[in-house]
């Protein structure tokens, strides 16, 4: 007798973190888009008092702190906000509680590859709009909603592109599709010139997801969080685990929200710098390279298993996209968001050219 998986698990994949293969040791990791290396060092370890995490490693999770603190400087109602294991577990979640088995769900391609599996694994059909490069694509998208239509996904800064939507998409959108969910990931907003936060909260049918894994530079925490109406947040509470987010998690996350604010955008505004002079260097090199509103870079090389292979016997990984036919003979680099590191890599780069 054999053990028998369900249809989605038998079609699923499980996600791999693509770099090393093995023949060269690395120490500078720019395939996560994981945060500024600058902000190391600056979590105030010593400034928390030692027994708030004793405690807090010793109970259950209580998250109501950081919800509180997130939900205030956003100006919600904490019943309009929940704190998720990083923005993986509410995107995971909003399907969950929006997609029904035959129900539809748009999403642009290529994107933040979860969304096309949490679509699936909640048993919805997913409709995939090109947008590789230029404005967003809601012209395309509009036409193709439906009554069977529960959710629209829409990453800005996308990724791996770094491309942007804008105000007036999310608009135009919500519009067009009252009866579907809205989701916007905005896990790269910080580095973007436009924060859509305000603007999707404000629309009636709208949902953010935001990370602490990217700006913040803490993807091992593990913390992101949703806001949007409390109907659909008490939704997302109902299909999670009840402690998905750990309690030092959520301490460390809320002593960074409350302290750690001007060193972020210090870090952000380096990363900015290194994005630009990383996009000027790459195409001045010949290679097909994107405008990214985001913290990292795709680039198109003429020959990009040899630059792959040249930064990793250096030290240093970088993103390919293997089986995704959409990303063929891209790479993305994330900026490190350290001028040793970067000096680094841009060294790297000139050597391999």
């Amino acid at each position: 007798m054999a053990i028998i998986p369900s249809s989605r698990a038998a079609d699923a994949k499980p996600y791999v973190r693509a770099a090393d293969d093995g023949k060269a040791a690395i120490d500078l990791w720019l395939d996560a888009n994981e945060g500024p290396h600058s902000l190391l060092g600056r979590l105030g370890l010593d400034r928390l008092p030692t027994a708030l995490l004793a405690e807090a490693a010793r109970r259950y999770p209580d998250i109501t702190t950081l919800e509180d603190t997130l939900a205030a400087q956003l100006n919600l109602d904490r019943s309009r906000l929940l704190a998720t294991a990083g923005g993986d577990d509410a995107l995971a979640r909003i399907c969950q509680a929006v997609i029904d088995p035959g129900a539809e769900a748009i999403a642009t391609t290529p994107t933040f590859e979860m969304i096309p599996r949490y679509i699936r694994l909640a048993g919805g059909s997913l409709l995939q709009v090109p947008w590789m490069t230029g404005s967003f694509p809601t012209d395309q998208i509009i036409p193709t909603i439906t009554d069977r239509t529960r959710a629209i996904f829409i990453v800005t800064p996308n990724n791996p592109t770094g491309e942007i939507a804008t105000a007036r998409d999310l608009i135009r959108l919500s519009q067009a599709a009252p009866n579907a969910l809205l989701i916007a990931d905005l896990a790269y907003t910080e580095f973007a010139d436009e924060d859509l936060t305000p603007l999707a909260l404000s629309l009636p049918n709208a949902i953010i997801v935001r990370t602490f894994s990217k700006a913040w530079a803490l993807a091992g925490l593990r913390i992101g969080y949703a806001a949007g109406t409390a109907d659909v947040i008490s939704w997302l509470r109902a299909v999670g685990q009840p402690y998905a987010v750990t309690g030092l998690s959520a301490a460390l996350a809320g002593w960074a929200a409350l302290n750690l604010r001007d060193a972020m955008l210090a870090g952000v505004a380096q990363v900015r710098n290194e994005r630009d002079e990383l996009t000027r260097l790459l195409r001045t090199q010949g290679s097909q390279t994107l405008d990214s509103h985001a913290n990292f870079v795709l680039t198109k090389p003429a020959d990009p298993s040899r630059l792959f292979t040249t930064l990793l016997s250096r030290g240093i990984a970088i993103r390919k996209f293997e089986n995704r036919p959409d990303l063929e003979g891209w790479l993305r680099i994330t900026c490190p968001g350290d001028p040793f590191r970067f000096a680094r890599l841009i060294r790297a780069l000139k050597e391999s050219a």
